[in-house]
């Protein structure tokens, strides 16, 4: 199927913090396939004016980790921004989406069955990281294992997201193992769609 909207075949990339997302954008991205993620596209939004005032009147702040930090602790927080940021991220999903000649676009969205958007993709992507993999990730961003669960909390669980997902790939190696798979994925994925 190709997504109506766009007339382009999108594939919905997840997965849990730290699992390799990412690295698999990043892989697709070298395959001449075009990408965009949600994270970058919220990092333009805190510069936009009406969103940097909307913000700041609900946290006093547009600092992401001060941000980070309340919403992970505060549901009723979280869903209040979410609210009001995944709206705007799909709008600008949209518009980026026409500026694209590949006829496959990677969308990275962190939330992709939190938010229902696995209705607005043709595919979806799972990017499942062992444990110890995460581990080191983690590490390597500053992040404790207490804020790392924290996030979590917040996600479906990871099994839960391996019976929704259309395509799971485990990254339990290195980035070069993560870079073979995406690529054998891409070429099937080639000849299914013909792109």
């Amino acid at each position: 199927m190709i997504n109506s909207a766009s007339g382009k075949i999108l594939i919905g990339l997840t997965g849990s913090i730290a699992s390799g997302k990412s690295t698999a954008l990043a892989c697709f991205q070298k395959l001449g396939v075009g990408i965009l993620s949600a994270d970058e596209l919220v990092r333009k939004l805190y510069q936009k004016t009406f969103v940097r005032k909307q913000v700041t009147a609900w946290f006093g702040t547009t600092e992401p980790a001060q941000i980070a930090r309340r919403v992970f602790q505060d549901e009723t927080a979280r869903k209040q921004l979410e609210n009001f940021l995944h709206p705007l991220v799909w709008k600008e999903m949209q518009t980026q989406l026409k500026k694209f000649s590949a006829r496959c676009v990677v969308l990275e969205l962190p939330l992709l069955f939190e938010a229902g958007w696995e209705k607005k993709v043709d595919l979806t992507l799972l990017i499942c990281g062992s444990k110890k993999s995460q581990k080191a990730r983690l590490q390597a961003r500053g992040m404790s294992t207490g804020e790392y669960h924290k996030r979590l909390q917040t996600q479906l669980p990871e099994t839960e997201k391996i019976q929704r997902a259309d395509i799971c790939i485990v990254n339990d190696k290195t980035p070069q193992d993560l870079e073979v798979k995406i690529t054998q994925l891409y070429n099937a994925l080639k000849q299914i769609y013909q792109f």
